[in-house]
C-alpha cells in the first residue's frame, strides 16, 4: 500500500529519475504499462532522466536493448554507472585501471587502458560468473599497495529473469573487509551519481521523485540527497517494506503503471 497519498507526492513532483532493470523491464521482457508510462512523460512534456547501475554492459548496449524492447528513450537521457565513474577517474586524474567488470565494458573507459601491474586504481563493476579468486586475489595485492578503491555499485544482489543474483557490492564487501581499505562509490545511491543525473534535467533534488525498484539504493540513495523516493514492486523489492524498516520510501506501487492515471 502506498506509503503517502500518491496526489500528494506526484503533485509535488515535477520531473523524475527511473531505474530500468526492475522498473521499467526484467529480463527481455518489458513491464507491463511502462511504455504508456514513458510515452506519458513526454506527452506532458515532465524532465525525466533513466538512471541505471547495470555494470555488466556498456551504455552502447544498454541503449540497444531499450530500443529492441520498443521503449523510446532520448540516449542522452540515460546515466549509467560506468559513465559516472569515468567521470570520476577523469577529475582525479587516474590513469590505468583494474577493472573488475566483464571485458566489454572497457569500451566507456577510454583513457583507462586495463593492466593488472602498476594499476592506479581498482575499479569493481558486475563480472557475473566470470570472476575469479585470482581476480580478486589481484585487487586485494593492488589495494594493498596503494591504488584507489572504486565500485560502481554497492547493491548485494539483484533479480534477472533467472532470479536472484549476487551483485558487485558483495565482493566489494569482502575485498574491503580483507584490505581495511574502503571503496568510493561512483554508482547509485552515491550524491555524486544522483547530481550529475538532476544536471540532465534540470531541477533541484526537491523537485524530483526518484523511481526504483531497490529499496536501499534507489529510495534510500535518493532520499539521502533531498529527493522523494517511490518504490515499485515489480524487480527486486517484491513486498512493501515493514513499519521497522530503516528506509520508508514516499509511495510504495505495484509498477510504474499505477502512475498513468495520475500523470
Amino acid at each position: 500500500m502506498p506509503t503517502t497519498s500518491m496526489n500528494d507526492v506526484i503533485g509535488a513532483t515535477k520531473g523524475f529519475l527511473i531505474d530500468l532493470d526492475g522498473t521499467l523491464y526484467v529480463g527481455n521482457e518489458l513491464i507491463p504499462g511502462a511504455g504508456e508510462f514513458v510515452h506519458r512523460l513526454r506527452e506532458r512534456d515532465l524532465p525525466h532522466a533513466f538512471v541505471t547501475n547495470i555494470t555488466s554492459r556498456p551504455r552502447s548496449e544498454v541503449l540497444a536493448r531499450i530500443r529492441e524492447k520498443g521503449l523510446e528513450i532520448d540516449p542522452g537521457l540515460v546515466l549509467t554507472a560506468p559513465i559516472a565513474t569515468k567521470g570520476y577517474l577523469d577529475r582525479e586524474s587516474i590513469g590505468p585501471c583494474f577493472f573488475l567488470t566483464r571485458p566489454r565494458l572497457i569500451e566507456d573507459f577510454a583513457g583507462h587502458p586495463q593492466t593488472e601491474d602498476h594499476a592506479e586504481a581498482v575499479v569493481v563493476g558486475d563480472m557475473g560468473n566470470l570472476i575469479t579468486f585470482q581476480h580478486l586475489n589481484t585487487a586485494f595485492r593492488l589495494l594493498l599497495s596503494g591504488a584507489h578503491f572504486v565500485t560502481m555499485s554497492r547493491s548485494r544482489y539483484f533479480r534477472d529473469s533467472g532470479g536472484m543474483s549476487l551483485d558487485a557490492g558483495s565482493f566489494v564487501e569482502m575485498l574491503e573487509y580483507a584490505s581495511g581499505r574502503k571503496a568510493v562509490t561512483t554508482g547509485k545511491p552515491s550524491a555524486e551519481f544522483v547530481h550529475s543525473a538532476l544536471d540532465l534535467i534540470g531541477l533541484e533534488a526537491g523537485e524530483v521523485a526518484m523511481i526504483g525498484d531497490d529499496l536501499e539504493s534507489d529510495v534510500g540513495g535518493a532520499q539521502k540527497v533531498g529527493l522523494r523516493g517511490i518504490l515499485v514492486l515489480s524487480g527486486k523489492t517484491p513486498h512493501a517494506p515493514s513499519a521497522d524498516a530503516e528506509v520508508q520510501p514516499d509511495l510504495t506501487l505495484g509498477s510504474v503503471a499505477e502512475l498513468l492515471d495520475v500523470l
